[in-house]
């Protein structure tokens, strides 16, 4: 098991270099420059230019900047902000506990209700709730974000239980009204992860119960309780681990739109400043940060796939 987790980890260290050697190319690669923010004069002077692009190390060959940039990152230097100086590693610390956190209570918001649905859609198929539930997790994926995130701040709006956008407070100042802002963003972030999740479970549980060793544990007298938990979920589980793997580290890591939306101070609206800002620095530093939450979530997958299935923990014996 240790070897498994060790390549697993090796593999994702990896792919973390081909994803931050990708973003750095392409984001050195494009005609934009922190310089064209500066006054008109100075962006039109080329001595000004010049002089201005010295200063930040942009005129140094772009391999020379690609080896110190990768020879920073173990350190946890990403560089420093080419708009204002400061170091981007501050402006990401500062940004990334918001998105987690807003990730973490979008997950619960997702993943709590859909277990339970899909659990009860599955014991109840082809009945009423059955049929409610595939059609609510239908709409739900059709939703927009963006479009129920502004029907969300016209309707719902209450700036004493459900504050809509701005008013941001962090959790360790007031935790109720930390997570009051937090609550609407999290549902709109959520909707669609609870159901894939709750049809994923529900199909797993259907395709469990259809199975030998269901019938095989009612045969020898074990209870509808014991059925479900201790054979029909282990069956289910592995495939819903797959999608709720995938779609919690884009829960965690994709927040742009409704960060935006919200003006929740997270990393999706830090990558989106410094996009309009053309700091390319800051931008590869939030697309950094992000990649690597999805990556260590899905190795986290990977991992919880030998607690729960004793199958793979024998495939491994047997390597």
């Amino acid at each position: 098991m240790a070897v498994y987790i060790l390549r697993r980890a090796l593999g994702v260290l990896v792919v973390m270099f081909a994803v931050v050697t990708a973003m750095f190319l392409l984001l050195h690669a494009s005609p934009v420059s922190p310089v064209n923010q500066l006054a008109p004069q100075v962006a039109a002077d080329p001595a000004a230019r010049a002089a201005v692009e010295h200063r930040m190390g942009l005129d140094r060959p772009l391999v020379v900047q690609y080896a110190d940039y990768i020879g920073g990152l173990p350190t946890g230097d990403f560089g420093v902000s080419l708009y204002d100086g400061s170091p981007v590693a501050d402006q990401v610390g500062r940004a990334l506990p918001v998105s987690l956190e807003l990730g973490f209570l979008a997950a619960l918001v997702a993943g709590v209700p859909a277990v339970v649905l899909g659990t009860w859609s599955a014991l109840r198929q082809g009945r009423a709730v059955d049929r409610v539930t595939r059609v609510v997790t239908v709409v739900a994926m059709s939703l927009p974000g963006y479009w129920l995130a502004v029907v969300l701040l016209v309707t719902v709006d209450n700036p004493d239980y459900l504050p809509g956008a701005g008013g941001f407070v962090r959790f360790s100042d007031d935790p109720v009204r930390n997570v009051q802002v937090l609550l609407l963003p999290a549902v709109v972030l959520g909707l669609a992860a609870f159901a894939m999740i709750t049809r994923s479970l529900r199909g797993g549980l259907v395709e469990a119960y259809a199975s030998d060793h269901v019938a095989f544990a009612r045969a020898m007298g074990a209870t509808p309780m014991q059925v479900l938990r201790r054979v029909a979920l282990r069956g289910a589980v592995v495939p819903t681990l797959t999608v709720a793997g995938v779609l919690i580290g884009g829960l965690l890591s994709g927040t742009v739109l409704v960060e935006n939306v919200f003006q929740i101070p997270g990393l999706g609206q830090l990558m989106v400043t410094a996009f309009q800002r053309e700091d390319y620095q800051l931008a590869l530093g939030g697309c950094v940060a992000t990649a690597a939450i999805f990556l260590v979530l899905n190795l986290l997958v990977d991992v919880l796939y030998l607690v729960v299935d004793p199958r793979t923990r024998q495939g491994l014996a047997c390597d």
